[in-house]
């Protein structure tokens, strides 16, 4: 086996693969809790309500600030709320305005939608990443 090809650079799509799918997994989570979250009108310890999440995604670099092919995800906050008039709501504030995040169950189920199948085609791709080793290495043993 020559000195440049090693198990880790066999495997590289396959891990490329495993990484998407994590992040792919932490955008549904995060679009399951939005959803979850969309009405919340209780105030949290910092005086504001629920907050709506998004993923990012960056590339992941190596060391020598090079592409490792893999995927960085990050939670952000996106601070918008909705306010409306209901004073004998029970989280008004003095005024009578009830604050609630800015989320729309659309965007949410579409985020879902997409995330699950972006996974699924990782998952695809790492399965037949695979495959195409197994025929290597039968072929090996002909």
């Amino acid at each position: 086996m020559p000195d440049n090809l090693s198990m880790r650079g066999l495997f590289a799509g396959v891990d490329a693969s495993a990484s998407a799918m994590g992040g792919e997994r932490l955008r549904m989570t995060v679009a399951s809790e939005n959803l979850a979250h969309a009405n919340d009108t209780r105030r949290l310890a910092d005086g504001k309500p629920y907050a709506r999440q998004r993923v990012t995604f960056e590339t992941a670099l190596n060391q020598q600030g090079q592409p490792t092919g893999e995927v960085a995800s990050d939670v952000v906050a996106s601070p918008k709320y909705q306010t409306r008039y209901d004073p004998s709501h029970p989280h008004a504030d003095a005024q009578g305005m009830v604050m609630s995040p800015d989320i729309s169950p659309i965007l949410e189920l579409t985020d879902l939608l997409t995330a699950s199948k972006a996974y699924d085609a990782n998952a695809n791709a790492a399965r037949g990443l695979l495959r195409m080793h197994e025929n290597a290495l039968r072929l090996g043993q002909e």
